[in-house]
């Protein structure tokens, strides 16, 4: 196996379940679809309900802690030069950065930030607040505030920058994403049908939807295999 090229990352909600940080698959809230209540079109119509979903959310990630698996792809990204190590997350929960990930690519945005329903041009910015269903947060220009997250409906963020990495990778390596969510259960696919092919790995507890896409697919806990497929990796560069 070749690590001259550079290594693509990409983490799903199995690499944060570890953590205690809930799942949507398989789950509802309240007895309401993740699904529906992480939609613009439930955010126009109900905003309150929205908010009280997400500070839900926020309230049982806060005290989550990285696990082995964030800690060691952080350490693994340490190894490489910036250009050559890209990590792509459909987590929102921030974990990798706490684990000391430098460089995320947070295609569905951050739980732990916020930015303005409207076109004032505010940044987003740190937020770790719970709000009251009753009183919502508004901006200096009078729009709601709303999470920094991608919700179904919308366009989920840095594309560009991820299709880049992908056609560029050597090595994909995914860890405990479910196979179903568009445009990510794409990627490893389009790697298929490149005239430079990448070697593509999965971990997790589960077999994707995409599992026959990947040359490889390791079932179990992503804070076990993750530091054992990084080793494998290194030896074989090594060897």
């Amino acid at each position: 196996m070749n690590l001259d090229g550079s290594i693509f990352v990409l983490t799903g909600a199995g690499i944060s379940a570890e953590s205690g940080v809930p799942v949507f698959q398989g789950t509802n809230w309240r007895g309401r679809s993740h699904y529906d209540l992480a939609n613009i079109e439930t955010w126009e119509r109900d905003p309150a309900l929205v908010w009280e979903y997400y500070s839900h959310r926020r309230s049982s990630a806060r005290n989550a802690r990285p696990n082995a698996a964030h800690i060691a792809l952080a350490e693994w990204e340490r190894s490489f030069s910036r250009e050559r190590f890209f990590l792509c997350t459909q987590n929102v929960d921030g974990l990798h950065e706490a684990a000391g990930s430098q460089q995320v690519a947070h295609i569905h945005g951050k739980l732990f930030e916020s930015r303005c329903s409207g076109d004032c041009g505010l940044k987003p910015f740190p937020d770790q607040n719970v709000y009251d269903p009753a009183s919502l947060p508004h901006c200096n220009c009078g729009s709601l505030i709303r999470p920094n997250v991608c919700w179904f409906g919308e366009q989920p963020f840095g594309l560009n920058s991820i299709y880049r990495a992908l056609d560029e990778c050597s090595i994909f390596l995914a860890v405990g994403t479910s196979g179903s969510v568009q445009p990510v259960a794409s990627f490893v696919a389009m790697l298929r049908q490149r005239p430079h092919p990448a070697r593509t790995i999965y971990l997790g507890l589960e077999e994707p939807a995409n599992a026959h896409h990947f040359d490889e697919v390791h079932l179990g806990a992503a804070s076990q295999l993750v530091p054992e497929a990084i080793s494998r990796l290194m030896a074989r560069t090594a060897g």
